[in-house]
């Protein structure tokens, strides 16, 4: 892959609350981050007529679309085997073995996750990427979530494109 586009942009952030769940009857406390967010994209060949391998203001538009998804807003993992998560007409109300939460539906994010950990945002989130970038000839691509400065995690793909 001869041509690698970083996109490490201080405004590629989010702020959420989440929990981290360690099995059945251990998890941290409520609390939250300011997740930083970076993409790598591999591209094997340049548009010819334009000696370009994608638009940037596309793909970061595409990052800021998602993280403003996730931007202060309490995020739940909707398949994880430890949490009973019901809907009211107002809020999710959560149960983690003893505890209970209850949320604002529309402060909410639930994602198709196991766990809100930084792992499984950043495949979460590369994969919402990825299906927002499948035209464009890719060739790889990596989000690596940072959740905390020098604490942070890349998710790489490992199939092609």
């Amino acid at each position: 892959m001869p041509f690698q586009v970083n996109l490490s942009k201080e405004r590629f952030k989010f702020s959420s609350t989440h929990f981290t769940i360690f099995n059945d009857s251990e998890a941290e406390c409520l609390h939250g981050h300011n997740y930083m967010v970076s993409v790598d994209l591999d591209f094997k060949s340049l548009a010819e007529d334009t000696g370009l391998s994608a638009e940037f203001s596309h793909l970061k538009d595409k990052v800021d679309i998602i993280c403003a998804e996730l931007d202060e807003r309490v995020l739940l993992p909707g398949e994880s085997p430890f949490l009973d998560i019901d809907e009211t007409d107002t809020n999710f109300e959560v149960r983690f073995g003893p505890k209970f939460y209850s949320f604002p539906i529309e402060d909410c994010v639930i994602l198709d996750i196991v766990n809100v950990s930084s792992e499984c945002l950043a495949k979460w989130f590369h994969c919402r990427l990825e299906k927002n970038l499948m035209a464009i000839g890719l060739e790889a691509l990596s989000v690596t979530i940072e959740e905390t400065n020098g604490q942070s995690v890349t998710y790489i793909a490992e199939e092609d494109y």
